[in-house]
C-alpha cells in the first residue's frame, strides 16, 4: 500500500524553514504508479536534500556544492565524467587537442537541444565560455582562453595563450562550467535564472517549481539527448538540520542526502535495511585560512604559532567523527589526483603548544582579540568553536561569529574575515584546482583563495603547473608549491573528507561522485 509521506520531513521543514518563502512544505509524490521487478514504485517522486539550495539558476556567478547540485539536474557541461573519473563525451561528442596544447577543437552532438526546443550551436558554446571567463567567479578556470571560434554550427575552436592541463577536467564539471543558451540570455538579460520561466537548459531535468530556501522540483525531459532519465520527478529540499535529515531517511521520507554523514549518523543508518551507504575518498578537504594582507596574521610568526597549536587528528574527529584522513597539503589523496607529487613538505609544524605561546608572546599579541567568522551550520560551527579553544590556549582572546551562508561569503569577498575554516570541494581532481586555486591571486576571495594570499612567485608557479603537459614536470612544480605553502603558511590543510552518501535502497548509482539524479536508477 502506498503511504502519503507527511511526517518527519514535513516537520523538518516546518522546524528549520518556517518564515521562508515556500510556506509549510510537504514531500511531494507523483500521481502515477509503476513497479520495478523488486516491487519498487518507479513513478514516484524521489526526494533528495542538501543544506542549501541555489539562490540563482544563472550558473556563471556562483561556485559551491549547493549550486552544483541544482545545476547538475538542469545543465550540462561540454564534456562529462564517468564513474571511473574518466572524461567522456557530453554536449561535445568528439574533441581534439593540438600537439602544442594551445588549440582545442570540439564537435557537438547534433541531437542536443535546449529545453525550449531550439538546437544547441557552436555560438552557444562560444557565448558560454566567454561568459564564464568574464564572470569573476570562474575566471581562473578560463584565464588562458584567448579566443573562442564558432567554426560552423557544430564545431568550436578554443585557442589558449598557454597550455592548461586541467581544462578538459573543468569543461566536464558543472561546478566549473555549464553550457548556457545565448538566445535566452539575450532575451532576459539580468533576469535570466531568477524564476522557472526564465531558464533554458540542455540537462536531463527541467526546473518546474522553485520555493526559495525551501525546495526545487525537477521533471525529466523526455527528449534528453543521452536518453530519458529513469527517475521522472525529483524534489530537492533544503534541510539545515542534519539530525532531521537522518530521521527522514529512516522513515523513507527522504531518498538521498548529499551531505556526507559520519559518527552516530553513520552508525544509525548502517543498521537501517532500507538505506544504502556509498562511500569514497573525496577531493573535499578542510583548511584553516588566514587573512594574509594585514592584521594580526600578516606576521608569519603568528601563522606558525597557530600551525604548532593545531592537532589535525583532533580536527578530523571533531569535523567528521573520523570519517576521512588528515592531509599534508591540499590535494593529498593519492593517484586519483592528477599531478599529485605525494611528498612530505620540507617544513613540518609539530604539535607544540609552548612554542606556539612563545611565538604569540614574541609578536606582542598575547591577549589580542581575534574574531573567527563561520557558517552557522556544521561542520563549520563546531570546527570554529574548536578553533576558538585552540587560539585561546596559545594566549589569544578568540570569539566566534556564526553567520548565514550568503553573509559569510560576502564578508569573505569583502576581506572582512581574519581567520576561518572552510572546505574546498575539488571536482576536477587535479592539483591545479585543489592546490593551485587556493594560492593563486586570481582566485582571491570565495573562489578558493579565502585569505587573499597574493605572492608573485607563487603565481608564477601556479601558471607553470597549469601550462605543463609533462606529468613529471607538473609534480616537480607542485612539490615546490607545497614547500612554499608550508614555509609561508597562508593556510593550514587539515583533512580530506571520506564522503559517505546515504540513499534509499530503491535507487542506486554507479557514479557516486556525481550530483545528477540522471546517474541514479531504480533497483
Amino acid at each position: 500500500m502506498k503511504l502519503r509521506r507527511l511526517g518527519a520531513l514535513g516537520l523538518v521543514l516546518l522546524l528549520t524553514l518556517s518564515g521562508c518563502g515556500g510556506g509549510n512544505e510537504t514531500v511531494q509524490e507523483s500521481a502515477g504508479s509503476g513497479a520495478s521487478s523488486a516491487g519498487v514504485d518507479t513513478e514516484r517522486t524521489v526526494n533528495v536534500a542538501y543544506q542549501a539550495i541555489a539562490d540563482s539558476m544563472e550558473p556563471s556567478g556562483f561556485l559551491g556544492i549547493a549550486e552544483t547540485i541544482c545545476y547538475a539536474q538542469t545543465y550540462d557541461a561540454l564534456l562529462s565524467r564517468g564513474a571511473d573519473n574518466v572524461i567522456e563525451a557530453g554536449i561535445a561528442k568528439e574533441w581534439e587537442v593540438s600537439e602544442d596544447g594551445l588549440k582545442y577543437t570540439f564537435k557537438l552532438d547534433p541531437d542536443v537541444t535546449w529545453s525550449d526546443g531550439e538546437d544547441v550551436t557552436a555560438e552557444d558554446i562560444k557565448f558560454s565560455i566567454e561568459l564564464f571567463k568574464e564572470s569573476g567567479t570562474h575566471s581562473w578556470v578560463f584565464e588562458e582562453v584567448e579566443t573562442v571560434n564558432a567554426v560552423d554550427d557544430d564545431t568550436v575552436e578554443v585557442i589558449l595563450s598557454s597550455p592548461k592541463a586541467s581544462l578538459l577536467s573543468s569543461l566536464s564539471n558543472p561546478m566549473h562550467f555549464c553550457v548556457v543558451a545565448k538566445h535566452a540570455y539575450e532575451a532576459w538579460g539580468d533576469e535570466y535564472g531568477t524564476s522557472v520561466d526564465k531558464i533554458v537548459s540542455t540537462g536531463p531535468y527541467k526546473l518546474v517549481e522553485w520555493n526559495p530556501d525551501v525546495s526545487m522540483t525537477f521533471e525529466a525531459r523526455e527528449d534528453y539527448f543521452r536518453g530519458v532519465p529513469e527517475i521522472k520527478k525529483v524534489v530537492l529540499h533544503q534541510i539545515t538540520d542534519t539530525n532531521a535529515a537522518i530521521v527522514a531517511l529512516q522513515t523513507g521520507e527522504l531518498d538521498l542526502y548529499y551531505v556526507p554523514i559520519s559518527g552516530s549518523a553513520y552508525d544509525t543508518l548502517s543498521q537501517v535495511d532500507t538505506i544504502q551507504l556509498d562511500d569514497y575518498l573525496s577531493a573535499r578537504f578542510e583548511c584553516l585560512h588566514f587573512y594574509y594582507k594585514d592584521g594580526i596574521f600578516a606576521d608569519v610568526r603568528m601563522r606558525q604559532a597557530v600551525a604548532h597549536a593545531i592537532n589535525k587528528e583532533e580536527a578530523l574527529t571533531i569535523g567528521t567523527e573520523g570519517m576521512g584522513q588528515v592531509i599534508r597539503y591540499p590535494g593529498d589523496i593519492g593517484d586519483v589526483m592528477t599531478g599529485n607529487p605525494d611528498c612530505d613538505p620540507d617544513t613540518v609544524y609539530e604539535y607544540d603548544l609552548e612554542k606556539a605561546k612563545a611565538l604569540v608572546e614574541e609578536c606582542g599579541n598575547t591577549g589580542k582579540s581575534v574574531v573567527i567568522k563561520s557558517y552557522n551550520t556544521d561542520p563549520y560551527a563546531t570546527l570554529s568553536t574548536w578553533l576558538q579553544s585552540v587560539l585561546n590556549s596559545i594566549g589569544l582572546n578568540a570569539t566566534v561569529e556564526p553567520m548565514e551562508r550568503a553573509s559569510f561569503l560576502a564578508a569573505c569577498n569583502a576581506e572582512e574575515v581574519e581567520i576561518l575554516i572552510l572546505g574546498w570541494n575539488g571536482q576536477a581532481y587535479d592539483m591545479d584546482e585543489s592546490l593551485g586555486n587556493l594560492v593563486y591571486s586570481g582566485s582571491a576571495g570565495t573562489a578558493g583563495n579565502y585569505g587573499f594570499y597574493i605572492e608573485p612567485e607563487m603565481d608564477e608557479l601556479v601558471l607553470k603547473g597549469r601550462a605543463s603537459t609533462d606529468p613529471e614536470e607538473r609534480k616537480e612544480v607542485y612539490t615546490e608549491m607545497i614547500n612554499k605553502v608550508s614555509e609561508e603558511v597562508p593556510l593550514i590543510p587539515l583533512y580530506v573528507v571520506k564522503s559517505v552518501i546515504p540513499h534509499s535502497t530503491d535507487i542506486s548509482t554507479d557514479n557516486i561522485r556525481g550530483y545528477s539524479l540522471y546517474d541514479y536508477h531504480w533497483n
